[in-house]
């Protein structure tokens, strides 16, 4: 606004009189003096101004230089003032409180309408990709802050207290965060079913973790779900999904694995005589694709060729070398050592020590560092693996007759030398731990067997020849976890373990500690005739208790070593699995052990046997 006027121009705008120009305080003090001599005040100045501007002629002149894109930032100044008066504040949201309602509406209408084609999806666009990765915090973040900033103004405000909000913290409140988001995908979902992201990731994720049709329901009521038969579909499309990469993967290096699987489709006790059996059982097929591997490695030629060559196996070939021995002999020394810093007052223990490179695993043949398996699952079969037919020794043994029946067919393929066989390591655990139950079981009047030990533990469920894997390998580590901390008790030369560590010990001390462990409490005595007539006493419970420590410390290195992926430590110790499987009666288990070791020494490429052998330490 200037800051003098033409006093002419204000009075009349065809005077002739000569002008004289005042300041804008004179001004506007005669502009008061007018209105007050006319009984006026600005408000009715304003209003006639701004009624007139919609008007033709030099009356609406003043309204309508007042609307000027150039007089904006006087209008927000004006505006301002007013709301920054406690007075005016107030009228000012009386009369603002129904337009805001209205704006505010139509803008979240708007960017809601801009928002759905960020969300949309239909079961047959639902992806393996797309699940694995699937995070509601990814897909909502661009939207809130981007697309719809209005309606994610208005969560905050209805979510978080005004008090939340000014506390001042370091660290986002995540759960705050996913809330908002979840109830906006509901809010997005009810204008348009087909605005689905959110929905199918967290319908599919019920259904995998076991939730009814009736629950997967509910949440499609609450906008949190597809239906149960849209969800059904969406698994349909992702079985074509991956059906199709597997058959991609199909042609390139990669390796086929099998399992039983048990579903479960009723709780119910009584049976109907059509209805759907109480469980469902079947294989599931997995191919594994193998990435960086140099085809080359992967020809049957060589194979063949050695295979034409090769020789029975020795009983030297059972034998670990002294290199293999060794090297268990340091890796269960250090998983004993595990066991004391497992059952150790944390106070007595330091980082340095517990992290000592002396006392680590010492790698054998490891996977590629941050190596990561594709897999890709396939159809399941109603072939049950578990059954006596459908049983995996019996199946590798009947691939092993159709190879020798076929011997002299036209190709490699119709005579099935295609098939390179191996056992899967979870497989071998598994029976491992059973083999081991059947020989050490006892009765529960036997102390030092594994009945007794249950009983102490009040383990339930594990009276079945064949328990289920999870609670019997928890068992056998809780027993062997208490007869090592008992030896570590008795050998470290001080009246408690928290007093030893107290100590600071060194890594050479405590490794030392734990390689006496394993001679004095893990290894059984050779046996040897007596000399005399009469028969030397015998400690029983101490040599039943020895074998068993013995065995059980093969199943926590064979764990250990899946578990890191490092198959060169399971290779180090396939000898002893073989005699402890034929020892248990076991026999099929121990011929696949054997088939694999005849292969590695005799038949196998050292390309192919790398290939094949790091591929049953994939991580599953």
């Amino acid at each position: 606004m200037p800051d003098f006027f033409d006093e002419q121009r204000l009075i009349s705008a065809e005077s002739d009189a000569p002008r004289k120009f005042i300041t804008k305080a004179q001004a506007i003090s005669s502009i008061h003096e007018i209105l007050r001599d006319a009984k006026l005040n600005i408000t009715f100045l304003l209003l006639d101004i701004l009624e007139t501007a919609a008007g033709d002629g030099p009356v609406s002149l003043p309204g309508k230089a007042f609307y000027r894109d150039t007089n904006a930032a006087n209008i927000h100044r004006l505006l301002d003032l007013i709301l920054e008066n406690k007075k005016g504040s107030k009228i000012m949201k009386k009369w603002m409180y129904p337009h805001a309602v209205s704006l505010v509406c139509e803008t979240i209408h708007t960017e809601m309408e801009a928002a759905k084609k960020y969300l949309f999806m239909t079961t047959a666009q639902t992806s393996p990709e797309f699940i694995e990765t699937w995070d509601i915090n990814a897909i909502m973040d661009p939207i809130s802050q981007d697309i719809t900033p209005t309606w994610t103004s208005v969560l905050q405000a209805a979510t978080e207290s005004r008090f939340s909000q000014c506390k001042k913290s370091d660290k986002p409140d995540l759960f705050r965060k996913t809330t908002q988001h979840i109830i906006s995908t509901q809010v997005h979902y009810r204008r348009s079913s087909c605005s689905a992201k959110v929905q199918i990731g967290l319908g599919l994720m019920a259904w995998s973790t076991g939730a009814s049709k009736n629950l997967i329901n509910v949440l499609h009521k609450a906008g949190l779900s597809k239906s149960y038969t849209s969800i059904g579909k969406t698994i349909s499309s992702l079985h074509k999904f991956s059906i199709e990469q597997a058959r991609e993967i199909s042609r390139g290096p990669h390796v086929s694995t099998y399992d039983n699987i048990n579903i479960p489709s009723s709780d119910r006790l009584e049976q109907c005589p059509d209805a759907m059996a109480k469980m469902q059982i079947g294989t599931l097929p997995t191919l594994y694709a193998l990435d960086n591997v140099d085809p080359n490695h992967l020809k049957l030629a060589p194979i063949l060729e050695n295979l034409k060559k090769a020789c029975s196996l020795k009983l030297g070939d059972l034998r670990p070398s002294k290199d293999a021995a060794m090297a268990y002999l340091f890796q269960t020394s250090v998983n004993i050592v595990k066991v004391l810093f497992k059952y150790s007052n944390s106070e007595n223990l330091s980082d340095a020590l517990v992290n000592h490179p002396d006392l680590q695993h010492k790698p054998r043949r490891p996977l590629p560092k941050n190596h990561k398996t594709r897999c890709f699952p396939l159809a399941i079969s109603t072939i049950e693996e578990a059954s006596v037919v459908g049983n995996l020794h019996l199946t590798n043994s009947r691939i092993r007759s159709c190879q020798i029946l076929r011997a002299k067919d036209v190709n490699s393929w119709e005579r099935r030398e295609v098939f390179q066989l191996a056992f899967g390591t979870f497989h071998m655990v598994m029976n491992l731990i059973w083999a081991l139950l059947h020989m050490h079981r006892g009765s529960l009047s036997q102390h030092g067997s594994l009945a007794y030990y249950f009983a102490v533990l009040e383990k339930a469920r594990l009276g079945k020849d064949r328990p289920e894997y999870y609670p019997l390998l928890a068992a056998l580590t809780q027993v062997i976890d208490g007869l090592i901390v008992n030896s570590w008790r008795s050998e470290c030369g001080y009246h408690s373990l928290d007093a030893f560590l107290q100590s600071n010990p060194s890594p050479e001390e405590i490794l030392s500690i734990a390689q006496i462990i394993v001679k004095k409490y893990a290894t059984p005595k050779a046996s040897v005739n007596p000399t005399g007539s009469s028969t030397p006493y015998v400690d029983h419970v101490h040599s039943n208790t020895i074998l068993l420590i013995r065995d059980l410390l093969y199943v926590i290195e064979l764990v250990s070593a899946i578990s890191a992926g490092d198959f060169g430590r399971i290779e180090d110790i396939l000898p002893d699995l073989a005699c402890i499987f034929r020892g248990a009666g076991s026999n099929n288990y121990s011929m696949e052990i054997l088939h694999f070791i005849f292969n590695l020494k005799y038949v196998w490429t050292d390309d192919f046997a790398y290939v094949n052998s790091t591929s049953l330490t994939f991580p599953k």
